[in-house]
């Protein structure tokens, strides 16, 4: 009878694990995955954009601007890093500035400024613009697919909401920093 209880308790261990895994991924389907597999580095892109004209890159980081134009929205995001799950770590290191072509309209109020984004897309070539008083030449990429991650583990801001940024009990899906801690409270306006 113990031999059956053990091979059951491997066999939930097999498929918690496996559960875990599958929610780590990427939102990019493998064939994608596939066709940026071995990208060169932003830092390459950014110094030629037309030696990689027309191939397919996988970049993200921060919007820092969102511009309607007739045909589309321009995004300009600041690069960063990506983790395993193609979302962009926040550090100090960045590798400048790319600008994105969507062929549709996105809302400037929903991608703003501060958000995170990860693009695939292809290196068209360069655009002219300017960083304050400073010309700049962004590498220009036309977007096939865009990932907006959520902020706040997901909850919305509001400022007539108590903060909902934290669960009692759960920090692994980064809906909290203050594990162990008294949560952050904060009193709806009159």
């Amino acid at each position: 009878m113990h031999r059956i209880f053990q091979g059951k308790r491997r066999t939930i261990s097999w498929f918690a694990l496996a559960v875990l895994l599958t929610g780590c991924g990427s939102p990019f389907s493998s064939e994608v995955k596939k066709e940026v597999r071995g990208q060169p580095s932003f830092g390459a892109i950014r110094s030629d954009p037309s030696a990689y004209r027309g191939r397919m890159v996988i970049l993200g980081g921060i919007i820092t601007k969102t511009t309607n134009l007739k045909e589309g929205t321009l995004l300009e995001v600041l690069e960063e890093r990506l983790d395993d799950s193609d979302r962009p770590i926040s550090t100090d290191k960045l590798g400048g500035r790319f600008v994105v072509r969507n062929s549709t309209f996105l809302d400037p109020s929903i991608y703003r400024e501060g958000r995170d984004v990860t693009v695939v897309g292809r290196v068209t070539g360069t655009q002219a613009g300017r960083i304050g008083e400073r010309p700049y030449t962004y590498p220009r990429i036309s977007a096939t697919e865009i990932r907006l991650w959520p902020q706040n583990g997901g909850q919305r801001d509001s400022p007539a909401l108590p903060r909902r940024d934290w669960v009692w009990g759960y920090p692994a899906k980064g809906w909290s920093n203050t594990w162990g801690s008294i949560p952050p409270m904060t009193v709806p306006p009159q």
